[in-house]
């Protein structure tokens, strides 16, 4: 599913610790479909050069990524336009 995930969006942000071993995994295999993937660890580090203003973006996240910091996530990224 989150290879399907992956090739659906034109730029993955995956949200996860860096040390998280299982984010490592996760966001290596969406880098391998879609090489537009960016790992993140809280909002703060989110680029506004990262995005194009017709971007499909999918957020997604380790099995430990809390579901209120994804959300958080996607919300800046709409804010960002």
């Amino acid at each position: 599913a989150l290879t399907s995930f992956a090739l659906s969006h034109d730029i993955i942000i995956f949200v996860a610790g860096k040390s998280s071993s299982n984010g490592k995994v996760l966001c290596q295999l969406c880098r391998n479909c879609n090489i537009r993937t960016c790992h993140i660890g809280s909002v703060k580090e989110l680029r506004r050069e990262w995005f194009r203003p017709d971007d499909n973006v999918g957020v997604c996240g380790a099995t430990s990524t809390p579901r209120w910091l994804l959300e958080n996530v996607a919300a800046a990224i709409e804010n960002l336009h």
